[in-house]
């Protein structure tokens, strides 16, 4: 991993998200456009103050333009977490907006272990290439947390505070490839409550027109509501 490089992309990705040239973007930070391109390119490494600098342009936190790799730490005790967390140091998200009519993909790191049974977790939403998975419309940091029945992860946006993301992952403990989860925040888009049912997987799905309608409200799922007068995940 190049780090230089890994900063020179999120740069550029943000700075283009906000619809700036790079001489709009030299002129905030008081430096030459040769300079910021080559920020961008990985040809220099940025220092500490002028990438407080680039944030504050981009209007972003400096946690969202640094990468942090996680602790990629192999074979965690028998039994210090859930079956299908057991070992995991990454998994991969799916639900369906149905405002853009389209699958919305999130990539989750497992960092390090902040105390037993918890655990420090980045979540980048809105994924469009895995191999770039940093380069995401939001990012939330947080806490993954397991308990006997149920693992809850609970998330905060970087760059909305008053996004709080909360999932709830019933029977951890069952082994499999993937596993459903509920979750429940803000959305920006228009700015309101929402909750929805998640996918967690492994590694990534294949977004076959099935796989589309698994993410779907079902006919099962509507008479669950009506039933409990709420969205469950069972």
């Amino acid at each position: 991993m190049d780090i230089v490089h890994e900063i020179g992309e999120r740069i550029r990705y943000y700075r283009k998200r906000r619809q700036m040239t790079i001489d709009q973007l030299a002129a905030a930070i008081c430096k030459s456009k040769s300079c910021v391109s080559k920020y961008e390119n990985g040809q220099i490494a940025i220092d500490l103050a002028t990438l407080y600098d680039v944030a504050a342009a981009l209007e972003v936190r400096v946690t969202q333009l640094l990468y942090l790799p996680p602790d990629r730490t192999p074979g965690l005790p028998g039994g210090a977490v859930p079956a299908f967390f057991s070992g995991l140091d990454r998994f991969y998200c799916y639900y369906y907006d149905g405002r853009s009519n389209s699958i919305v993909r999130s990539v989750g790191d497992i960092l390090e272990e902040t105390e037993p049974g918890s655990f420090h977790v980045h979540m980048y939403m809105n994924v469009d290439d895995y191999d770039h998975y940093h380069l995401c419309e939001n990012l939330y940091d947080g806490r993954l947390t397991h308990f006997d029945t149920l693992s809850l992860l609970v998330l905060q946006n970087q760059h909305m505070e008053m996004d709080l993301y909360q999932v709830g992952i019933p029977s951890p403990y069952m082994n499999g490839p993937v596993k459903w989860g509920l979750a429940f925040g803000i959305s920006s888009r228009p700015l309101m409550p929402t909750s929805t049912k998640i996918l967690f997987a492994k590694s990534p799905q294949k977004e076959t027109p099935e796989f589309e309608k698994s993410l779907r409200l079902s006919k099962e799922d509507i008479r669950l509501m009506k039933l409990y007068n709420m969205l469950t995940i069972l």
